[in-house]
């Protein structure tokens, strides 16, 4: 019994690291894109990653003090031209819309499309996946580089609304 006992205690130690790793790595998040031409769109971690990656260094405040990070990404405006999710619209059509982006906590931010269109608000708003080189913790976040507070920086994306 002393043997078995002594066995198991080895094989839990060996194995521990393994269970810890397997407690922390969560599954890549999807993200819902809804409300589009050809709605609904499964964002996946392979999709994003297959469209143009832009990076910024971007600095805003919290509530915890400056924020400052090199984000790796893509410009939502080109997840929405590679989704064709705003073609059916009418000439200028996209000014007319917003988009509702909502995280795992249900903290929901809109925006219009108009701020982000490359010919009126050109705001480079980016999915972010990384921060100074490493995956995002919790999943992709939106970052909009030239706010000042971070309260639009949506953490861990699980919905996107067009409307």
């Amino acid at each position: 019994m002393k043997m078995l006992q002594t066995l198991a205690v080895a094989w839990l130690i060996a194995c521990a690291p393994f269970a810890a790793q397997a407690q922390t790595t969560a599954p890549p998040a999807t993200i819902e894109l809804t409300g589009g031409a050809t709605s609904p769109i499964a964002l996946t971690p392979e999709l994003l990653a297959s469209l143009p990656q832009v990076e910024q260094d971007v600095t805003f405040q919290t509530s915890k003090g400056p924020s400052s990070g090199h984000y790796k990404g893509v410009l939502f405006w080109e997840v929405l031209k590679a989704n064709k999710a705003l073609d059916e619209l009418q000439r200028n059509g996209e000014l007319q819309k917003t988009f509702l982006v909502t995280a795992k906590d249900d903290y929901k931010i809109a925006f219009s499309i108009g701020e982000i269109h490359p010919e009126f608000g050109n705001t480079p708003l980016m999915i972010a996946t990384e921060v100074d080189g490493k995956p995002i913790e919790g999943g992709p976040r939106i970052i909009v580089p030239s706010d000042k507070r971070g309260a639009r920086a949506v953490q861990e994306i699980v919905k996107i609304e067009i409307r």
